[in-house]
């Protein structure tokens, strides 16, 4: 098969994206997927199970959200554990800071004050 692509970057409003995104869920649900740009097209016939690639980045006044399906064959689905999509923004608790474990000294233990020093015992035969 021919590689084929079309890659279009335009700029609109809201609305009418909000609209390529209904007919691309439209699509989808129909099986055929069709991207064309006055003489050049790229048909597309989506499987079951698809990669699902979400990407959010936000900079000084510029924000950005990428979504990338792909497929190749029939492949069993993985579970997208904590990936949730929504019109609202979460209430974020800040994460409790990890504690490491308290490093041993390498220096041998001192007596504490006013305990007498011991003499070693000596050895008898």
């Amino acid at each position: 098969m021919n590689k084929k692509s079309i890659t279009v970057k335009t700029s609109l409003k809201k609305d009418r994206a909000i609209a390529y995104l209904e007919e691309l869920t439209k699509s989808l649900k129909t099986g055929q997927v069709c991207i064309q740009q006055e003489n050049e097209f790229v048909a597309l016939s989506p499987v079951d199970q698809m990669e699902l690639e979400v990407s959010a980045a936000q900079k000084k006044g510029k924000e950005k959200l990428t979504f990338e399906l792909s497929w190749v064959t029939e492949t069993p689905e993985l579970p997208a554990d904590n990936l949730v999509i929504s019109s609202t923004t979460p209430k974020v608790t800040p994460a409790a800071k990890k504690e490491e474990p308290k490093k041993e000294s390498a220096t041998k233990a001192e007596p504490a004050k006013g305990a007498a020093a011991k003499p070693a015992a000596k050895a008898t035969n």
